[in-house]
């Protein structure tokens, strides 16, 4: 009778598929890590980006900018849009959301309805509560949040 595969230790199954491969007991704050987290989170985004292209793809349907004309009337879209819009918010603070907004307006993610759709949302936040005090104040958005941002805007684009 063969043992269920929840079963098998996990360092044994490493060991038996490379007896070569050094893999440490534990891991020390990410150290030894093939790649930090945050870094693994960014690759999942990315992944997700060309998956939603592809099934956009696929349909033969691939959108033109402004990507997201309008925010679909669901449920669904508002969990995202708040999810989004914490993340924003949390980062950079509500003077470069708003500007990062007006910049996904100039460069055609977003029409002018979804900017204005998007800063009535914003309302619904409390800057006092949105910032960890611990944080010395809000942080420039890099490219790796604009490629997040733009998952989001796939996200909305697709439902």
């Amino acid at each position: 009778m063969s043992t269920p595969t929840g079963d098998y230790d996990l360092r044994e199954l490493r060991r038996l598929a490379d007896p070569n491969r050094e893999t440490p007991e534990v891991f020390d704050d990410g150290e030894g890590l093939p790649a930090p987290p945050e870094e693994v989170l960014r690759h999942s985004e990315r992944d997700e980006l060309v998956r939603l292209q592809s099934q956009f793809s696929a349909a033969g349907a691939l959108p033109e900018r402004p990507y997201l004309d309008s925010l679909p009337d669901q449920y669904s879209t508002e969990v995202v849009v708040f999810e989004w819009l914490d993340f924003l918010i949390n980062k950079a603070g509500f003077e470069n959301t708003g500007n990062a907004l007006q910049y996904y307006e100039e460069v055609g993610w977003i029409t002018e309805r979804v900017r204005e759709d998007l800063r009535e949302y914003m309302r619904g936040f409390s800057e006092v509560e949105s910032f960890d005090p611990d944080k010395p104040g809000p942080a420039d958005l890099d490219v790796d949040d604009h490629v997040l941002s733009l998952v989001y805007i796939a996200r909305l684009a697709s439902v």
